[in-house]
């Protein structure tokens, strides 16, 4: 399997594939739905059902995605098989590896670029009690190494509440992107040990 169990990707091949746009695409639509199929799948990343089917049989070869039960040909329907993505360039050791990384964070943020400019074009004609639910924050903290690491595990943690696939959700619950992104600030930076 090219993931671990919180969704780090770990083989620099899977990397590269799913850093595709389409196959994000692919993967943002099955993660986000229970299922659906090629054609469904294709009309989401703007692709032909025939390209798509081949999108899908990578991600699947990396282990992202599988066929779900039902259906024949473009009409089987495909699950994914992570909720989320995240990868950790650190804990690559290859210089080929930081780069496969790179390359898809740099997918990632180009498509929560994207989601972003999306809802601000369509962010006046959602109901008022929906706009409320909306935050666009950007903020300066002053963190050690260790308070970045714990934060984002406390993030991760409260998180989990709402992405676990097993919870119930409110009948009136509705799909909503968080876009979240860390990293020290341009400027003057401590020193590297033995630097």
């Amino acid at each position: 399997m090219s993931f671990d169990e919180q969704g780090r990707l770990t083989d620099p091949r899977a990397l590269r594939a799913v850093a595709h746009p389409a196959r994000l695409a692919i993967l943002e639509l099955l993660q986000q739905q229970e299922t659906a199929t090629a054609t469904q799948c294709a009309e989401h990343a703007g692709l032909s059902p025939s390209a798509c089917s081949y999108h899908l049989r990578s991600l699947a070869r990396w282990g992202l995605v599988e066929e779900a039960e039902g259906g024949r040909g473009r009409e089987r329907p495909w699950r994914a098989r992570v909720d989320r993505l995240r990868v950790e360039s650190e804990t690559l050791g290859s210089e080929s590896a930081r780069a496969a990384a790179n390359l898809f964070t740099e997918q990632i943020v180009l498509r929560g670029e994207q989601w972003v400019r999306d809802f601000l074009r369509r962010r006046d004609r959602l109901p008022s009690d929906l706009r409320r639910g909306c935050l666009i924050d950007n903020r300066f903290l002053s963190l050690t190494p260790a308070e970045a690491r714990d934060l984002w595990q406390r993030i991760d943690a409260m998180l989990d509440e709402y992405t676990d696939k097993r919870r119930d959700a409110p009948d009136d619950a509705v799909a909503f992107r968080l876009v979240l992104r860390g990293f020290p600030a341009a400027g003057p930076q401590p020193q590297a040990d033995g630097q």
